[in-house]
């Protein structure tokens, strides 16, 4: 059997060292060249089906009924504001909905799933 030295050499750690440059400048590339162009959007959905898309734009409160949505277990409050997105109120047995915070990325949900709710911004 062949044996190999495992002592590294100067080629070794320029390869390494241009491996992780190329690494970050692809990381980089993908953040900054990768996000949606246009208006973004809050989509609200519930049971999968869309029922409403809010600017994040413009900083606002919106109230979902459980009198227009039999599935809620209780009306639904959603805050926007500064062009993030947060469950403000809901019922839910451990509040996990409005626990989950902010969020202003686009693709990034928030679940609700006692209530078959959720919010995720898209352009």
């Amino acid at each position: 059997m062949k044996s190999f030295s495992l002592k590294k050499s100067p080629f070794d750690i320029y390869a390494f060292a241009m491996l992780i440059i190329f690494t970050s400048l692809m990381l980089v590339w993908t953040n900054v060249y990768n996000r949606p162009a246009g208006a973004l959007f809050a989509n609200v959905y519930i049971e999968g089906d869309q029922v409403d898309s809010l600017p994040i734009s413009v900083d606002q409160e919106v109230t979902f009924f459980q009198s227009d949505y039999p599935v809620l277990l209780g009306d639904i409050t959603i805050e926007i504001a500064s062009r993030r997105v947060r469950i403000k109120e809901e019922v839910s047995p451990l509040h996990y909905c409005s626990l989950q915070g902010w969020i202003e990325q686009p693709g990034l949900p928030i679940v609700c799933a006692p209530n078959q709710f959720f919010v995720i911004i898209e352009a």
